[in-house]
Parts: C-alpha cells; sequence; structure tokens
C-alpha cells in the first residue's frame, strides 16, 4: 500500500453502545461501517476522563507520565512541550488537519497546520464534518493528510438540544437500557436523549463515509472510527470499571481489506498513535509506551497484550449529591490491571465511601425522580472497598467482587504485584504521595469570551482564518 492518508474519528462518551456492538440502539451507518472494517471487541482507554482518555490517545504515553491527569478546561490542558502524533505527522511530511472539537489542549493549540475548529459552533458533528468534507474537496493532494474529526455527539452536555436538533428523544417504550443500569424513569429519560444524540451522530458520521467515496479517498485512507470512554452514566464514564473504559475501535483499511474481521486481543488508546504512525511508515518515538498493532492489522506476526494498565486521578464533576452546581475537581487516585479474564481495581483515597449501586439493589418505586442520570440513584450507603476484583469473563457485568477470596488469592496477589511494579516503572506520582497541581486556572482557552453568534465573532476578530 501507498503512503496512506489517515482520518481519526473520535466521538464523545460512546463507550461500545452502538448497534455493532450488541447495544439495541439506531446507529446504522456505523452498523454498515463496521461491516467493512476490523471490529475491536476488547478495546479499552487507560484514563476514563475526556481529556486524560484523549491525550493517552495522542501521545502513545500514559496519562500521569504525560500529565495529564485531568480535564483541559479545567486546568490540565497538555503542556505545549508533550509532543503529539500530530507532531510526528507534520515531521514526517503529512498534511495535519482538524476539524470538529478537541479536548486534548485548548482550541487552536495543538499544532495543526490546517485547524477548521474556530467557534463553538465547531463542535456539532454536522459542522465537523461538514468542514472536514469542504476542506478535503479542495485540498492540494500532493501530500498525504492525517485528518482528526471530534465529534460532540453524543456527550450530555448536547442533550438539551434533543428536540430542536435530534428530532426529539427516543420515545421511552424504545430506549435500550444496558444490563448496569435499574430501568428507572429518570435512566430511560435521559438515555432517550442519549440514544437521540447517537442516532444524530451515526447520521453525520454516514455523510463522512459517503463523501469520502464521492472523493475517492475510500481507496487510500485508513479510517479509524472511536470514542473517550464510557457513557455518561453510574458505573461508567469516570470509573475504571469496564463499563467506564470500554470503548468502540473500529478500523477501515483501503480496499475493503479484512472488512468484517472481528478482532478480541487486549488494546488500549495509547496504542493508537504507535499504530497509525506504523501504519503510514513514520518511525514511532521510543517515548511512547503504547505498542503498535498494525501487525495485527497487516496480517503479520502479532503478540497480544496479556494486561493493560488503566488510571483515574481528577474529573471535574458536580459533587453535591441531589442537586446541580458546584462544579468541583476532585483528586480520587485509582489503578487498575486488566487481563483477559480477570480485572482487579485499587482505591488510593480512603476517605472516598461510596460503593456504586447494582441495578437489582434499587427499588425503583423507591426512587424519587432525578432532574439527570447523574442523580438517578439513592445516596451510596456502603463503603468502598480498597480492592475490588472481577472474573471478567463469568462476571461481564462486574457485579460479584471476588477480592478477598480464597480460590482466588493467588490470582489477587500476582496481579496486585503486577500493578504495584507498573506504577513503580512508569513512576507514578501516587506512590510518592505526591498530589499533582493544576497547570493553569480553569478556561476555554481562546473561546472565553467567544460571542454566541458566529457572524459577530467573526466580525471582533475572534475567528482568524483556518491555519493561522
Amino acid at each position: 500500500m501507498n503512503t496512506p492518508n489517515i482520518l481519526y474519528f473520535i466521538a464523545h462518551d460512546v463507550g461500545r453502545h452502538l448497534g455493532c456492538y450488541g447495544a439495541r440502539v439506531a446507529s446504522p451507518h456505523l452498523d454498515a461501517f463496521a461491516d467493512s472494517a476490523v471490529r475491536f471487541d476488547n478495546a479499552f482507554c487507560n484514563s476514563p476522563a475526556c481529556t486524560p482518555s484523549r491525550i493517552c490517545a495522542m501521545t502513545g504515553m500514559y496519562a500521569h507520565t504525560t500529565g495529564g491527569v485531568g480535564l483541559a478546561h479545567i486546568g490540565w490542558p497538555l503542556a505545549q512541550d508533550v509532543p503529539t502524533i500530530v507532531d510526528c505527522f507534520n515531521d514526517a511530511g503529512y498534511e495535519t488537519i482538524h476539524s470538529g472539537m478537541e479536548h486534548e489542549r485548548h482550541p487552536r493549540e495543538n499544532h495543526y497546520a490546517v485547524d477548521l475548529e474556530v467557534h463553538w459552533n465547531s463542535y456539532n458533528t454536522q459542522r465537523g464534518v461538514d468542514d472536514a468534507l469542504a476542506y478535503l474537496g479542495t485540498r492540494d493532494r500532493s501530500k498525504p493528510f492525517y485528518l482528526n474529526i471530534g465529534s460532540q455527539q453524543p456527550h450530555a452536555s448536547t442533550w438539551r438540544r434533543t428536540d430542536d436538533l435530534y428530532g426529539g428523544p427516543v420515545p421511552p417504550e424504545d430506549v435500550y437500557i444496558p444490563p448496569y443500569l435499574p430501568d428507572l424513569p429518570s435512566i430511560r429519560r435521559d438515555l432517550g436523549r442519549f440514544q437521540a444524540a447517537i442516532r444524530y451522530m451515526d447520521a453525520h458520521f454516514g455523510r463522512l463515509i459517503e463523501g469520502l467515496g464521492t472523493l475517492g479517498h475510500d481507496r487510500d485512507t485508513i479510517v479509524i472510527f472511536t470514542t473517550d470512554h464510557g457513557i455518561s452514566a453510574p458505573r461508567a464514564k469516570g470509573t475504571l470499571y469496564d463499563r467506564g473504559v470500554e470503548t468502540a475501535l473500529l478500523v477501515r483499511l483501503p480496499g475493503g481489506r479484512l472488512a468484517g474481521t472481528r478482532a478480541d486481543h487486549l488494546v488500549q488508546n495509547i496504542d493508537l498513535a504507535p499504530t497509525l504512525l506504523d501504519a503510514a511508515g513514520v518511525p514511532v518515538p521510543g517515548r511512547m509506551q503504547g505498542r503498535s498493532f498494525w501487525p495485527l492489522l497487516n496480517e503479520a506476526a502479532y503478540t497480544p497484550h496479556d494486561a493493560i494498565f488503566i488510571e483515574r486521578n481528577f474529573h471535574g464533576e458536580s459533587r453535591v449529591f441531589g442537586r446541580q452546581g458546584e462544579f468541583i475537581d476532585r483528586y480520587d487516585p485509582v489503578r487498575a490491571i486488566r487481563t483477559r479474564d480477570f480485572h482487579l481495581i485499587r482505591h488510593f483515597d480512603p476517605q472516598v465511601k461510596c460503593r456504586p449501586w447494582l441495578p437489582f439493589e434499587v427499588d425503583a418505586r423507591c426512587v424519587p425522580e432525578a432532574d439527570s442520570i447523574e442523580f438517578a440513584l439513592p445516596r451510596p450507603r456502603e463503603p468502598r472497598q480498597e480492592i475490588e476484583l472481577y472474573h471478567t469473563r463469568h462476571d461481564p457485568q462486574e457485579f460479584v467482587n471476588i477480592a478477598g477470596r480464597p480460590e482466588f488469592r493467588a490470582i489477587q496477589h500476582d496481579l496486585d504485584e503486577r500493578l504495584s511494579q507498573w506504577m513503580r516503572d512508569t513512576d507514578d506520582f501516587v506512590l510518592r504521595d505526591d498530589v499533582p497541581r493544576r497547570r493553569e486556572r480553569p478556561s476555554f482557552g481562546c473561546f472565553d469570551g467567544m460571542p454566541g453568534d458566529e457572524a459577530e465573532a467573526r466580525a471582533k476578530g475572534f475567528i482568524k482564518d483556518a491555519g493561522h
């Protein structure tokens, strides 16, 4: 294959909540795309918050190694001197292009040669796809391109526009509730909005794939669809349970090669940067801690991971139970090791005493209507255990904590030792009781003070021409 173009599409908060992964939701274009691609069934992020996860994917490094341990707009943008895959492709002669939203740094600070993110409206999937296709249709094709498209959908912040943007929510009777959540009115209501946002994102992803074909780029472009972490729901986003760190990962190769293949190897999102560089024939920097799975896609010898490592540090969130507001950034260091069959989670903050509810423990008759899915469950009543261990092959929803059971003592000891060794090898600040400090005050960067109307913003000079 000649030097390929690469299109990397990342959606917000999708997890594997798609039809092609068995969820009963409307995602026909992504389902069709999965049939033309390699579907990874055991892909995970290395840190289940938006900015840290994306930094992992873009740098090929663990969050605590890069300092990307919290949300960019809360004060944790990736430092300018930390190289990403964008810098690698710039150095290799690719034209690097960004459209839609990003969340690794502040807007327009990610070193793309062409940056089409110019306004809050850029975050919308439709706008991101429109801008990308318009640019691809007019660009000089003398260079290969690396195109990153970020979709704000189906993030919960977009659900307020369900009626005018998504054509209304999915009717309550048609809402799919995954087995790790109880069937409560507020959960059914918010998942109806969420699934409508997925339907919207899916439709515009379909337009993107159709547009690529029209431009002839279906023959020379590797297309990746993925997401940052699990869905916005209890026991999911922000946690180290599988539902918090699971990601959709679909990779379509030029010429339909390996179409419809299913890969069940463990992969992690720090593997994405070295894989894409490897696919393009660009040297993989030694600093990257992920490992290329391009040999797997190239049908060459490949040794899968026998374990991956995951971390939680900061995540800006509402922590006042039962009401909105008081957005804070609490430090909650958690580390985990995930193998094919087992998942060990170690909590390092003894002050946290909130074991999440399991769905069968919740009596819907006793749960009042909540303002959002975030507060759908009652106040936690049991402490969180320092160590959790799950047999994921037999307990995929991670309902039964088997830590401390005699028959699993040897497995628990081995996994705990491997987790500790990884922390030592990567100089994890948790081992030093060293709490990181924010790099800067909370800010949206160049979008702070952005007028709500795009024409007004352009007239006042907030919006600059792409690439300047």
